[in-house]
């Protein structure tokens, strides 16, 4: 066998010096992929199954500014709406308990003095939320024309976000405050239920006919006048209830009337007519028409509470697996 030479030997050196190492197609990115720009972020890591995510924070109740001022501004502007907010909803609420007292009062039965307690408390909480969004609004105007409109489109940023059912809430005097008028609403609702059943159970003719005894006269004085019913009683075949007549009748005289079928809160009154009973019904059907709507927002509150618990128990980061 012959022997290689020399100069075959060191062709075939040189040719194996020559041949340049594959390129590494593991860093390549794959069909349809862009490699990212230099000195750009690498996308974030996807979890694995099974783990958990970081909980993501809430936005920021306040956009961060320098300014104190400014600041100072906005929080005026917060506290403005908040009253504003307040103010409005105790007057509603304060027309719905309004009305209901004044109905029951025109048939002879008023109210009970806690339920003239909360009018009057609703009243004064309604003139509270006016007197200091008038306050907050004087302050706002002593404030420089470039920092009102600073703050303006600061506290625009998010004056549409935060409602009774948010939380946290961002001012806890007048969310309170507010909240408390539309539980307000929830107690009015339960005690006009009565009303309803017993208007709409006198214009379907189911009531029960029963005797009413007049005994004596009485007089309710409201706010602009004063009206005289006839207290007595109704014979229902037991020892009696008390009750009174929205109108004036002849003492000692029995005369029948519808007896009503649900007898409390305002449904203990006497209905003497069609037109009492839709007047009834009608204001009684507004009350709880609110109390839904404050329902719903006590539920989105619920949720929202979980929410915002959920949160604060969420761990920071992803576990190590």
């Amino acid at each position: 066998m012959d022997r290689p030479t020399h100069e075959s030997d060191e062709g075939a050196v040189t040719t194996m010096t020559a041949m340049t190492p594959e390129p590494d197609h593991s860093s390549r990115p794959g069909p349809g992929l862009t490699p990212p720009p230099p000195g750009s972020q690498a996308p974030p890591a996807v979890p694995p199954p099974g783990s958990q995510a970081p909980a993501v924070p809430p936005p920021a109740s306040d956009p961060p500014t320098a300014d104190p001022d400014v600041a100072a501004t906005v929080r005026l502007l917060h506290g403005r709406h908040g009253w504003s907010r307040t103010a409005v909803t105790s007057f509603i609420v304060f027309l719905l308990a309004y009305g209901a007292n004044d109905n029951a009062q025109s048939q002879g039965t008023p109210a009970p003095s806690w339920f003239v307690d909360m009018i009057i408390a609703l009243g004064a909480l309604t003139i509270v939320g006016i007197v200091a969004a008038v306050l907050d609004t004087v302050l706002i105007r002593r404030r420089p024309p470039a920092v009102r409109a600073q703050a303006a489109r600061l506290a625009a940023h998010h004056s549409r976000r935060r409602h009774a059912h948010h939380y946290p809430p961002r001012h806890w005097v007048t969310w309170s405050l507010r909240w408390a008028g539309l539980l307000v609403i929830l107690v009015v609702a339960v005690v006009s239920v009565p009303a309803v059943v017993d208007g709409v159970a006198y214009l379907a003719g189911a009531e029960r006919t029963v005797a009413f005894d007049p005994l004596s006269y009485q007089t309710n004085c409201g706010r602009y006048s004063c009206s005289t019913t006839t207290d007595g009683v109704l014979e229902t075949g037991g020892p009696g209830v008390d009750a009174s007549w929205p109108n004036v009748v002849p003492l000692g005289q029995p005369f029948q009337v519808r007896e009503p079928v649900w007898r409390w809160g305002l449904g203990l009154a006497l209905i003497d007519s069609d037109k009492t009973a839709v007047i009834a019904v009608l204001i009684s059907l507004l009350i709880e028409g609110f109390a839904v709507l404050v329902v719903v927002k006590l539920i989105r509150l619920a949720r929202n509470w979980r929410r915002h618990r959920r949160y604060r128990l969420a761990p920071a980061s992803i576990p190590a697996p």
